[in-house]
């Protein structure tokens, strides 16, 4: 069955190294990170665990974490997804992060990755802005992904402590998700991070909308809500995606766990693949294809 982490952060050396000071306490105390990953996984390293873990395919993100010049705040640039990319390009594609203090040149790179960089989504923490999903600064960038025909993922739910110097409100509710599908339905939007503890109102918005879905991403799969499960298992089977935010769930834990759930297979397979592939408009690579054929020339 083929897999797709459809929200996974690139972490080589170089990147934790950029990242602030926060960082390391913030995965090790918090998120219980544990191993090489604190310090960064070389990307050959990378997709070697996603073998390991049975994960044929990722979608990078690139993001932005709050206004530059702000204590804390960090981004990623697109240009180190892209190398990732391009070192890997049967097993990565990219998601471009969303600054909505860029303006007019932020709506130029979104474009720009997408179009000329085969990024195949764009991505949003609001809560690193301080400003709620439906807010009107981030609605150019809505628009233009709309236009650019590709989904946004944004963390809807409850929002962590990162730094303790500087605590962020929650702004990522549901019905922020509601707003946005209801003023441009040609946008499709992924509400990542399962929308906890607001699980069942996500899960009502992504009923209600024919273009919004959920992520399974950064909850070990054991510890997902029941109704969530449920609504995988059955009459939201079309709606949810697989995904990981590793380093902070280990790729072998969540695949592991999302197989335990109980989950029929059809539902299952929509779950760990065939919805994201749907979303993001992802064909299966050549790794899947050459997997297969290795295993049928051995039997």
């Amino acid at each position: 069955m083929y897999v797709l982490d459809a929200v996974c952060n690139l972490f080589t050396p170089e990147v934790r190294d950029s990242r602030p000071d926060w960082t390391r306490e913030f995965h090790s105390e918090k998120m219980k990170v544990a191993g090489d990953a604190l310090d960064g996984i070389p990307i050959d390293r990378h997709v070697e665990m996603l073998d390991e873990a049975g994960i044929d395919a990722a979608l990078l993100i690139a993001p932005k974490m709050g206004r530059r010049g702000l204590p804390d705040s960090w981004e990623l640039s697109p240009s180190a997804v892209v190398n990732a990319v391009e070192a890997h390009p049967d097993r990565f594609r990219g998601l471009v992060g969303i600054n909505p203090y860029d303006g007019v040149a932020g709506l130029r790179e979104l474009q720009r990755c997408v179009e000329e960089y085969g990024f195949v989504g764009a991505h949003l923490y609001p809560h690193w802005f301080e400003m709620a999903p439906d807010h009107a600064m981030y609605y150019p960038f809505y628009a233009k992904c709309a236009e650019l025909g590709v989904p946004i993922q944004m963390q809807v739910g409850r929002c962590q402590r990162y730094s303790r110097d500087r605590p962020m409100p929650n702004v990522g509710f549901p019905g922020a998700v509601d707003t946005i599908a209801c003023h441009i339905p040609e946008l499709t939007i992924v509400g990542i991070h399962v929308g906890w503890p607001w699980t069942a109102e996500m899960i009502s918005v992504a009923d209600k909308h024919e273009n919004v879905y959920i992520g399974t991403d950064a909850y070990a799969p054991k510890y997902l809500d029941p109704e969530l499960v449920h609504y995988i298992s059955t009459w939201g089977s079309k709606k949810v995606i697989f995904g990981t935010d590793w380093p902070v769930i280990p790729f072998d834990r969540a695949v592991d766990e999302t197989l335990e759930l109980g989950i029929p297979d059809d539902a299952l397979e929509r779950l760990l693949s065939l919805n994201a592939m749907s979303i993001y408009r992802f064909a299966q690579t050549r790794h899947q294809a050459s997997t297969q054929q290795t295993e049928g020339d051995t039997t």
